[in-house]
């Protein structure tokens, strides 16, 4: 079974529309699945919608955590929920195309994780400013804590349910990393030495992006930090 996991934050104007075409990306894939809407503190009607997604769908689940927003905090709470051997998240703006879902489901079945890769091959459509920042982030990430993935961010990532429930109780929760969570996830994976799957995927930046970059560096003491702990 798959479990798959998409985070969202104010997102009634587009929950529906885009949760629906994952749902069809699913089904398409003849694998038995769940696919989980976890709201992250929304003030809006995103708990309306998905409340009423709930209903419609048997595949289709909705969890509520009161204490966000807290970028990939409560996303890790909710994978320990999960009932699927493999462990998906991706994100609502559907930046990368549903073409590799197949391949990522397939990647965390061989391995331990599969993750979709902005910088392998195939094009990222982005602005360039993001495509800097970017660039300069996981070149510094690739090479503080002796990193080997190319893309630690993009939103594409499956995990065998045991290794990653393995890295969360490691991880613990902590509001100030941010969007760190995702590379504090990967090397601590490759500390352990689980096989990562990095493949190339489309890509095209949400409209809708949530980045602040001011926001994510407040981070910062807690990644120069973290490289000592491990």
């Amino acid at each position: 079974m798959i479990s798959v996991f998409i985070p969202c934050y104010n997102e009634e104007i587009r929950l529906e529309k885009n949760v629906l075409i994952i749902y069809k990306a699913l089904k398409e894939l003849k694998k038995q699945f769940e696919l989980i809407i976890v709201d992250d503190s929304s003030s809006d009607k995103t708990g309306d919608v998905g409340k009423n997604l709930k209903k419609k769908y048997k595949e289709i689940a909705y969890q509520w955590y009161d204490n966000g927003p807290s970028r990939r905090e409560n996303l890790g709470k909710a994978f320990r929920t999960a009932k699927g051997e493999i462990v998906a998240f991706m994100d609502l703006d559907l930046s990368a195309d549903l073409s590799s879902l197949a391949r990522l489901i397939e990647g965390a079945e061989k391995n331990d994780i599969a993750i979709g890769s902005r910088y392998k091959e195939k094009h990222a459509q982005r602005t360039l400013k993001r495509r800097i920042i970017s660039t300069i982030y996981n070149v510094f990430m690739k090479i503080y804590f002796h990193s080997k993935i190319k893309d630690h961010q993009c939103g594409f990532k499956a995990f065998k349910k045991e290794k990653l429930l393995q890295l969360l109780d490691e991880m613990g929760y902590e509001k100030t990393r941010g969007w760190f969570w995702d590379v504090e996830l990967l090397v601590r994976a490759q500390r352990k030495g689980y096989s990562i799957d990095e493949f190339p995927v489309e890509w095209k930046e949400g409209k809708l992006s949530s980045f602040n970059i001011q926001r994510e560096l407040r981070m910062l003491p807690y990644v120069l930090k973290l490289k000592w702990k491990l």
